[in-house]
C-alpha cells in the first residue's frame, strides 16, 4: 500500500523522525524474500507507533517548532484523514506516546503542542482504559 499524500509532509517536519523511520523501514523489509525494490514497508500504523516510542525517547533531540509542525499534521489527519488514517494515528502514535509513560515519558512536556484533536483522543483514550486524566490534561 503506497504511503498517503501527507506522509512526506510528516517526515519532512523532523529529521530525527524522518532517520528513524527509514532505518524502521530497513530493518523491516531487510528480512522480505522480495527484491529490495519490491519489499513493502510496514504498515503505517507500526510506523507510527515507531515513531510515538521514538519521540518518546528522543524528544529533547527534536525541537518544538519540528514537533508542533509534526502534531498539525498529525491533528489534521484525525480531522480529515480516511478511517485507516485516523486509527493508524490514534492506536499507532498517540496510543504508543501515551503508553511510554509507563518508561518514564512525561506526556505533560508537549501536551501543549498537541491538536486538539489528539488531545481529545487522550483524554477519551484515559477515560475508555479507567484511568482518570490528570488536571493538566483536562484543562486545555
Amino acid at each position: 500500500m503506497p504511503d498517503p499524500q501527507w506522509w512526506r509532509s510528516l517526515l519532512a517536519t523532523s529529521d530525527v523522525l524522518a532517520t528513524e523511520d527509514a532505518a524502521e523501514v530497513r530493518r523491516w523489509t531487510s528480512g522480505s524474500s522480495v527484491d529490495e525494490e519490491g519489499a513493502e514497508a510496514p504498515p503505517l500504523l507500526l510506523r507510527l507507533s515507531h515513531l510515538g516510542e521514538v519521540l518518546a525517547e528522543r524528544v529533547d533531540d527534536v525541537p518544538e517548532s519540528d514537533r508542533r509542525a509534526f502534531f498539525r499534521i498529525l491533528d489534521g489527519v484525525l480531522a480529515d484523514g480516511d478511517q485507516s488514517e485516523k486509527d493508524a494515528v490514534a492506536t499507532g502514535f498517540l496510543e504508543s506516546m501515551m503508553a511510554a509513560g509507563d518508561r518514564g515519558f512525561d506526556l505533560r512536556g508537549v501536551w501543549h503542542e498537541l491538536g486538539p484533536r489528539s488531545q481529545q483522543y487522550c483524554r477519551d483514550w484515559n477515560a475508555f482504559t479507567g484511568v482518570r486524566s490528570p488536571r493538566w490534561m483536562r484543562s486545555s
